[in-house]
């Protein structure tokens, strides 16, 4: 499992072969304003390669959207989790992500910096990042596309979700 998530971190690197994700190679990206995205306010949950999956962001606060994400590994536990952003990157947006194993043990422990997935394009309720797109296809749905590479080949992964009712405490 660590061998294929570790090719989601040098997703970014791989060539745009993939209809659903983009690359921004020597592009530059557009405005964008993080308020593009509130929408993404709110707990999600869904599937993703063959796993459940759940995903929580904050409502924009002092300039980013903040979340988490977790997979679960089929077997009654969970495979990994991230902590996520999105934020303001030279008058456009970035998506930044860390991976975690399931003690807290970090993937990028060793290079101390995120992966960062600067922005592409927006184009109808679609916001490409370099390697990854937040696709709205509905009120209450989205889709994650994720390019991963494997074996020198690029495939796009979906990650479907839809967002869970909010629970008065």
């Amino acid at each position: 499992m660590k061998r294929t998530l570790t090719a989601i971190m040098l997703a970014a690197a791989a060539p745009a072969t993939a209809q659903n994700t983009r690359s921004l190679g020597d592009l530059t990206s557009p405005p964008a304003t993080i308020d593009q995205l509130a929408w993404l306010a709110g707990s999600w949950v869904g599937k993703g390669m063959g796993a459940d999956v759940t995903e929580t962001y904050s409502a924009p606060l002092g300039g980013r959207i903040t979340g988490h994400f977790a997979m679960t590994d089929n077997k009654g536990g969970v495979a990994f989790t991230e902590i996520v952003d999105y934020v303001p990157l030279r008058g456009s947006l970035a998506y930044r992500v860390r991976h975690f194993n399931p003690d807290m043990s970090g993937w990028e422990d060793k290079t101390s910096q995120p992966v960062i997935f600067p922005l592409v394009a927006v184009e109808k309720g679609r916001w490409f990042f370099d390697g990854m797109t937040v696709e709205r296809t509905g009120p209450n749905a989205l889709t994650m596309w994720v390019r991963i590479t494997e074996n020198g080949t690029a495939t796009d992964v979906p990650f479907r979700l839809v967002r869970t009712p909010s629970r008065a405490r």
